[in-house]
């Protein structure tokens, strides 16, 4: 069995998360075609900046660094919100994924969302991650919804 641990993310490294974590929120939009490429990363940086404008010590937000052993596998982050916990991220290291580290670290997650009080999580993922929406289903998360898009130029 993967073992993951959760610690409580240090403002260390959410700096380092989100450099990345910016970037990559808007290369995945620009990607799934939800936003144009011109101005992505400012709004990426305006969204971040307004769910988190005080980082690690944002109210209702939980943001963990995820471990197996010492080494920093990854992180994962969720809100806690009327319905219950919204899962905003989730990543793994590169190097590591496809070793059964995502299941770990969900499984961890939800372990927090109960300890919380909170009883359902909800998470958006792009439609062209399949990986991902692969490992939700597994784990029994089901599509209430989908966006669709189609470009006309």
């Amino acid at each position: 069995m993967t073992e993951v641990r959760l610690d409580p993310m240090t403002s260390e490294e959410y700096e380092t998360y989100h450099r990345a974590a910016v970037l990559a929120y808007a290369e995945g939009h620009v990607s799934a075609k939800s936003w144009p490429a011109e101005g992505a990363r400012q709004r990426a940086i305006d969204e971040y900046a307004e769910l988190l404008p005080e980082g690690v010590a944002t109210p209702g937000h939980h943001l963990y660094t995820a471990r197996n052993g010492d080494r920093a596998i990854g992180m994962i982050w969720f809100a806690e919100r009327p319905h219950g916990a919204y899962l905003y991220d989730i990543r793994v290291d590169a190097d590591l994924r496809g070793q059964k580290y995502g299941e770990a670290l969900m499984r961890a997650m939800e372990h927090e969302v109960r300890a919380a009080g909170l009883k359902a999580v909800r998470l958006q993922v792009f439609g062209n991650n399949s990986v991902a929406r692969s490992l939700y289903r597994k784990l029994g998360y089901l599509e209430t919804n989908v966006v669709m898009a189609k470009n006309l130029d």
